[in-house]
This record gives C-alpha cells, sequence and structure tokens, in this order.
C-alpha cells in the first residue's frame, strides 16, 4: 500500500549535501532577527511618541509628530520589505538611519541620548547582518521559487 501524503518541500534538499543551501537557510535566520529588530525599534519609537502625545496634548509640534509617525511607518515596511529583499531594505534603514541622525543634530538644539543609543544599536545590528542579507539576496535571486 502506498502513502499518499504529500513529501515534504525539502525532502530531496535536505538529504543533498549543499553547503550553499544549509548557509542561506542559516542567514535568513539572522535576516529574520535583524528584521523583528526593525520591527521592535518601530514599536518602541510609536509608543514613546504616543505617550509624548497623551502627556504634552497642548504643546506638541504636530509637524515634527508628523514626520516622526511617517518614518515609523516607512520603518515597518522597510521590515516587511526586507522578507523580500533583505539586503536592500536593510542598506535603505541604515541610509535613513543616517540621515535622520544628520537632519535631527543639524536642525534641532535637543539631542537625545537615548535615542541616539538606540538608533546606535539597531544600525550596529543590522550592518552586522548585511553579508547574510547580500548572499541570501544573491541566493533568491539566482534561485527563484517556484510560483504555483
Amino acid at each position: 500500500m502506498e502513502d499518499k501524503a504529500p513529501a515534504a518541500k525539502d525532502t530531496i534538499t535536505d538529504l543533498i549535501d549543499d553547503d550553499e543551501y544549509y548557509t542561506v537557510k542559516q542567514n535568513r535566520q539572522q535576516i529574520e532577527n535583524a528584521t523583528w529588530a526593525i520591527h521592535i525599534f518601530a514599536v518602541i519609537s510609536l509608543l514613546f511618541y504616543i505617550i509624548y502625545l497623551l502627556i504634552n496634548h497642548q504643546h506638541i509640534n504636530w509637524v515634527n509628530f508628523t514626520i516622526n509617525i511617517i518614518l515609523i511607518i516607512i520603518y515597518f515596511c522597510l521590515g516587511i520589505y526586507s522578507s523580500y529583499k533583505p539586503f536592500t531594505a536593510f542598506v535603505v534603514t541604515l541610509c535613513i538611519i543616517g540621515l535622520i541622525f544628520l537632519l535631527e543634530t543639524y536642525f534641532t538644539a535637543k539631542f537625545s541620548l537615548r535615542g541616539l543609543a538606540i538608533k546606535i544599536i539597531l544600525a550596529v545590528y543590522v550592518a552586522m547582518r548585511l553579508k547574510a542579507a547580500k548572499t541570501v539576496q544573491h541566493y533568491d535571486d539566482e534561485h527563484p521559487k517556484e510560483v504555483k
């Protein structure tokens, strides 16, 4: 009697000793962790701005608040995009963090050490995963997934 259960997706690949496949599989985990870090950064930033809005609702700078909410939305979108093109998303994330840092230091007299520390931690964490992201994105470009 033959078993008609569908074969596992990676069964054949697991039997083959393919170093590139296993390297990419390990790198995908690093990319997923960096993606979660971007999402967590966006959520924490959103919570801080909502708390700030609730505390200072009478004296809030709506232009600054709107710009920051748009940036948080961009971070969420980059986190989602990193599932498709991780290297590109990580480079854009690093560029945005750098640009925001430069604009904050140039246009505002306020300098938040806490905000700077969080941005530096995120930038270093994402930068450490750039090589993994480049490897995975290159592998995905060479081996497109079958669409059924």
